[in-house]
Order: structure tokens, then sequence, then C-alpha cells
């Protein structure tokens, strides 16, 4: 059980509102007409296009992904889990769920990139190598992973001939204004 602080709901706020964010760059519609869902997933927006379950989390590291592994199955659709950054930069980090009958695959420590006509990607952070490189695009449609090939050119550097720092910065740059407007 958590005390409920001023910190604590000003987390709740950044996550909801980074998530919110992130749904209008995807072109995602929230489904308001889901049934009520059970605790502990009441505060799971549902994406009925993109088969998709977006979740603002605060949770420490990754405690919370069995709960919404657990919500996967009962909705039997995917997971994109955001959490703000509490320290720094304004950043999202992202874990991007995949449901599967036998289980959910978890691609973790993905952070938004935008290319320079603003297109939308979920890519590893840089600081977290032992990750995947699968890379998602936010469309309106579902994640799906792909090779990072896929992106817009990104210039060169870091990761496989790429450097994703212009696009992190226009990411994190897209997330500080979203924070300041709500």
């Amino acid at each position: 059980m958590y005390i409920v602080t001023r910190e604590r709901e000003l987390a709740r706020a950044r996550a909801l509102s980074g998530a919110l964010a992130i749904a209008d760059l995807a072109g995602w519609q929230i489904d308001r007409s889901v049934p009520i869902l059970p605790m502990p997933f009441r505060n799971y927006l549902h994406i009925a296009t993109a088969e998709l379950l977006l979740v603002p989390s605060i949770e420490p590291s990754r405690g919370d992904l069995d709960t919404v592994e657990r919500g996967t199955r009962i909705a039997r659709c995917d997971a994109l889990v955001v959490k703000a950054s509490s320290e720094g930069n304004n950043t999202l980090y992202c874990a991007v769920g995949e449901w599967q009958r036998h289980g959910t695959l978890w691609h973790h420590a993905r952070r938004l990139w935008l290319s320079s006509r603003n297109e939308a990607w979920l890519v590893p952070d840089p600081d977290e190598p032992e990750e995947s490189d699968a890379v998602f695009r936010l469309t309106g449609s579902r994640l799906r992973p792909m090779v990072p090939a896929r992106l817009p050119a990104t210039g060169a550097g870091a990761g496989a001939g790429r450097n994703f720092a212009p696009g992190l910065a226009r990411g994190d740059a897209y997330v500080a204004a979203a924070w300041s407007q709500r």
C-alpha cells in the first residue's frame, strides 16, 4: 500500500499525459465503451483499433509487468506500458508487450523517437545495450516489431551505423511540450 503524496500524484499525471501524447502521435482513439475493467486494470486505456492496452505506470522497474501481463491475457491484446522519467530529461520509457497465446513477449527499454517529419517510433534506449534491437512504428494499427533498418535515415553513429540521438531529442522535446500544455 502506498501513501498518496504530491510527488506520487505528479508522477501519475506525467505518466498519463505521456501515454496520451503517444496515443495522439499514433492517431489512436481510446475506446471508452469498454466495460469497467476489474481491479487492478482500471487505469488501463483500451485502444480497440490497435488491439492494445495503454498503461500509464509509476511502479518501480519492471515490477508491475506481471499485472500488465495478466491484463493482456484477459483482454487478449498487446500492451504498451509508459513510464515518465522522474529526474533529468523529460523522457518516456516504454515496454511493449506482444500478447501471444502462450505468454506475453516483452520488449523493454523503448524510447520515443521522432523523425524530422514527425514519424513516431519506439526505439531501444541506447543506454540499455542488452535489450533487443526491435523498433515499433506508432501508427493507427497494431504495434509490430521491425528491424532498425526500417527507420527513416538517422545519420551515422552508434547502433548499427545509426545515431538515435537527434530523434530521441525530438521525442523528448515533444514530451516536454505535452507536459507543459497539460
